[in-house]
């Protein structure tokens, strides 16, 4: 349910976000720079482009950038091969080198964090040049076939994941069939590679209505386990990579009903989504009332990767999909009220697991019941004083919902909260209730409290099957904390091959393992150990490091530390991580 429940919400904020425009203008403050140095095959590298983009690593700046995106700053390498790039307002930022053709070392910061008045240095790129594989795409017939998207995934690598991560924005075109069905695809690490076509691997392509194909690897192929993999070599080409996509391109069509399970009453503009499947033993299902062997969603190891195409239900609740390929797939619904009203689903609906073999699936049924809602009221404070709520933009309220004795996520919920602060969010299961603020286009909220009734009730609250919970106080203020400092290793150096994240989670809360999409606190350490973690709501945070050292002997990396967040200032911490721990190696 997790999938479609993403999509759903990022539609909610792409069209909230269209709605009411938001204004991206931030407070005036001392801007900082970013300094470094290139090298091609270890000698200076001259005449580099540097380009500096503000970084998309939450949400709320992925929506605004698909609106007004900001222009990148660009630096040129001079004779030594050192960039300076300045005037960048505090924040985070992607930096990197405009080489498509050359490869760039894994050793480099992802995100780099520029505060206020401040020089961050030695921000180095080590280049090399890259591999190159090319090839040409014709249908069954032995025609060309124009903008098919390649798949380029590194040998061993779940083919369903996105492939490589710089398939987006411009790069994207060089993965697509030009008119004579060639494709090349440059600025490969040296490596053996899987090549496939006839299915696209990016989000957007659960919008397209291009008839699908069957994925077809290289030679020509269509099971994975027979595919041959592809050498690339620095600097080298790997020509003839051609592909011959199957017969069979059409797919099947799967039709159904939405009806309410009570009544078997048609659902209308209810939304439908399909996703891929495959069973996996010794598995715990999502559902409560689930067995040990599940069918796993693909998609959940790579966001949106397995999401096959959505639809919405007529006035007689029927739905329908064509070209569904051969497979074990799960339909899911949810409603589209929060797209027309802001006030939320009034149901949560039963997946649907079934097969494809070779022939069309119909009169498939969602069942849906009718859900728990929960309303109120959201006020934000600001010095103990309640603030006006036209200073945040358009607030959402996300509400996670876990079973209450197995812990795991049953049921989100969203809506958009009104004018005068007043919401609703139905169609949730019963269970323990988590209720998450997102501002879209406006600063950041934390929740300080729920009130029920004027009693103070815990962050995760239990709300019981058919119940309408009302008179929720929600308070909130502003989410402007900072967390930074590094993390250092103890028993001996850090490990070269060592891969650190850092998250914040809040040391009240009684489940830590609510899925917090869109309020994640998680950023990557940098070469040098330093952290940023930014737009915490004041409250008492668990700061934990963690990662794995791969080699002959694993190793689990993690350190914590509890500390007090305030608006006011930063918090400084240190992370240790003990390698002398014998409980690390695994």
């Amino acid at each position: 349910m997790r999938k479609i429940f993403y999509l759903a919400a990022v539609l909610t904020l792409i069209l909230s976000s269209a709605a009411t425009s938001p204004s991206l203008a931030q407070d005036q403050k001392e801007t900082g720079t970013i300094t470094g140095h290139v090298k091609l095959n270890g000698k200076p590298a001259a005449g580099i482009t540097i380009i500096v983009t503000q970084s998309v690593s939450d949400v709320r700046k992925t929506v605004e950038q698909m609106f007004s995106r900001p222009a990148p700053v660009k630096a040129v390498t001079d004779s030594d091969g050192f960039y300076r790039v300045e005037g960048l307002a505090p924040g985070k930022y992607d930096v990197e080198p405009a080489s498509p053709t050359m490869v760039v070392s894994e050793d480099n910061p992802d995100e780099i964090a520029v505060a206020e008045g401040s020089t961050t240095e030695n921000i180095d790129f080590a280049l090399s040049p890259g591999g190159v594989i090319t090839g040409r795409i014709t249908d069954a017939d032995g025609r060309p076939v124009i903008g098919e998207i390649i798949s380029v995934n590194s040998f061993g690598r779940p083919t369903g994941s996105a492939g490589l991560d710089s398939m987006v924005g411009d790069n994207l075109r060089m993965y697509a069939t030009d008119d004579r069905g060639i494709y090349r695809i440059y600025g490969l690490n040296p490596g053996s590679y899987i090549v496939s076509a006839g299915k696209q691997s990016n989000m957007m392509s659960v919008f397209s209505q291009r008839p699908k194909r069957v994925q077809t690897f290289y030679p020509s192929v269509t099971d994975e386990t027979r595919a041959k993999p592809v050498q690339v070599n620095a600097g080298a080409e790997a020509t003839g990579i051609d592909i011959q996509l199957s017969l069979n391109d059409k797919g099947f069509t799967i039709t159904g009903r939405v009806v309410d399970a009570e009544k078997n009453t048609p659902i209308a503009n209810a939304m439908i989504a399909y996703s891929k499947v495959r069973r996996v033993t010794g598995v715990k299902s999502n559902d409560p009332d689930g067995d040990t062997d599940v069918s796993v969603d693909i998609g959940d190891v790579a966001a949106f990767g397995g999401l096959g195409a959505f639809t919405s239900t007529n006035d007689k609740g029927e739905f329908k999909f064509a070209s569904v390929l051969p497979g074990s797939y799960k339909l899911e619904a949810t409603s589209l009220a929060p797209f027309a009203s802001g006030g939320g689903s009034q149901f949560y609906a039963d997946p649907v697991t079934f097969e494809v073999a070779a022939s069309n699936v119909e009169k498939l049924d969602i069942k849906v019941h009718r859900g728990c809602s929960i309303n109120g009221i959201v006020v934000v404070e600001s010095g103990g004083q309640q603030d006006s709520l036209d200073r945040y933009g358009q607030l959402m309220l996300m509400a996670m919902v876990t079973n209450s004795s197995s812990n795991i996520p049953v049921s989100p919920g969203n809506c958009l909260v009104g004018a005068d602060g007043s919401f609703r969010i139905g169609g949730l299961r019963p269970g323990k209730v988590t209720i998450r603020p997102y501002a879209i286009g406006g600063k950041q909220l934390g929740v300080v409290r729920v009130e029920r009734n004027g009693v103070d009730v815990k962050e995760d609250f239990e709300i019981q099957p058919d119940e309408e919970v009302s008179g929720l106080r929600v308070v909130m203020t502003l989410s402007a904390g900072i967390v930074r400092g590094r993390v250092v290793f103890a028993g001996g150096p850090a490990p070269p091959n060592a891969r650190l994240e850092v998250r914040a989670r809040s040391a009240t809360a009684e489940s830590t393992d609510v899925p917090d999409f869109f309020n994640n606190k998680q950023t990557s350490v940098d070469p040098k150990g330093n952290f940023s973690l930014e737009g915490l709501a004041p409250g008492t945070y668990i700061i934990e490091a963690f990662g794995v050292a791969t080699g002959s002997r694993p190793q689990t990396l993690s350190a914590t530390q509890t500390v007090i967040v305030t608006n006011e200032r930063p918090v400084d911490v240190e992370l240790t991580i003990d390698l002398r721990s014998k409980d690390r190696n695994k």
